[in-house]
């Protein structure tokens, strides 16, 4: 039985090292991980009365740079995958966020696809070839940084506190 639960200690403490980080943001100050810089800025602020109740108002821009040096491929996870599925590269969540007036408390930045030219056999003509145009994954460009924007109400007198999860990319 002490085996058992030294082993479970053993798994458990293992696969909690390997998860996904959780880390906490603070405005204009990004958060590098894995040659990515993840961070928020905020753009607008105003005061606003929700149901008798006054609140604060921003409008928070959320992204993620590259800054590894070199083009990050994600590839398709298998051959279900559908080209249209959105894939997310980071996870921000506003803490102290209401959820007033339908206000998101969450916003995600997803990767852009990746197009590129494929040469394939030519079935009309015999030893022939034709390119095609098709999308292979998904990629994110040395420099290149991508947003997203949310709105949140956060009780009066506070700043947005936001979190971020940093989506892993296996190396290849």
């Amino acid at each position: 039985m002490k085996k058992l639960s030294a082993i479970g200690i053993i798994l458990l403490t293992s696969y909690s090292s390997f998860s996904q980080q959780i880390v906490d943001l603070e405005e204009n100050i990004p958060y590098a991980y894995n040659g990515f810089e993840y961070g928020f800025y905020i753009s607008n602020e105003r005061s606003k009365e929700v149901k008798g109740d006054d609140y604060e108002r921003y409008e928070v821009n959320l992204y993620i740079t590259n800054k590894s040096g070199c083009l990050k491929l994600i590839p398709f996870k298998n051959s279900s995958t559908k080209p249209d599925e959105e894939i997310v590269v980071g996870e921000f969540n506003c803490k102290n966020a209401t959820g007033k007036r339908l206000t998101p408390k969450t916003g995600k930045i997803n990767a852009k696809a990746w197009y590129s030219q494929v040469k394939l056999y030519d079935e009309t003509q015999s030893s022939k070839y034709r390119f095609v145009n098709a999308m292979v994954g998904y990629a994110i460009r040395n420099g290149e940084t991508l947003t997203n924007k949310i709105i949140v109400i956060v009780p009066k007198g506070e700043k947005p506190k936001l979190s971020c999860r940093a989506i892993y990319f296996p190396e290849f």
